[in-house]
């Protein structure tokens, strides 16, 4: 099967290499963080809890896109 990748689904794939570049910076900021400040709350930890969620979204948009456009081509 030949793989269907849209120009939608390319630029969702860019948007979730931006965000997971994003995710490790913060997760690096929080082990950082409790090493220096343990038992208090990481500063950023909302931050970190919104970039999950849009790379959850992402990863969910993408693959809705690619069961669409690769099922599509299956029927064809």
């Amino acid at each position: 099967m030949n793989e269907s990748i849209t120009k939608e689904m390319t630029q969702i794939k860019v948007m979730i290499a931006q965000t997971v570049t994003k995710r490790e910076a913060l997760k690096s900021e929080m082990a950082d963080w409790y090493a220096r400040f343990p038992g208090k709350k990481f500063a950023k930890l909302k931050d970190l809890i919104v970039t999950d969620s849009v790379l959850s979204e992402l990863d969910s948009n993408y693959k809705r896109l690619w069961d669409f456009s690769n099922t599509q081509s299956n029927i064809a």
